[in-house]
């Protein structure tokens, strides 16, 4: 049930305690995806940032010897 912006006035804050029209598993939904993306890119990313570090570490070891 939604309010008619008409019948409240507004300098009324009447409205601010509506019920919210965005549904809560579409908010969780959305929670989930962003988790997701960012496991997904975390995972893409670690194995990069592992092997430049071990590329730095070897090619330290080459220029000291």
């Amino acid at each position: 049930m939604s309010i008619d912006p008409e019948v409240i006035p507004p300098y009324s804050n009447a409205g601010s305690n509506a019920v919210r029209s965005i549904p809560r598993w579409l908010v969780y939904g959305a929670i989930g995806l962003g988790v997701l993306i960012t496991v997904g890119i975390l995972k893409a990313l670690f194995p990069l940032i592992v092997m430049g570090l071990l590329l730095g570490f070897i090619w330290r070891q080459v220029q000291t010897n």
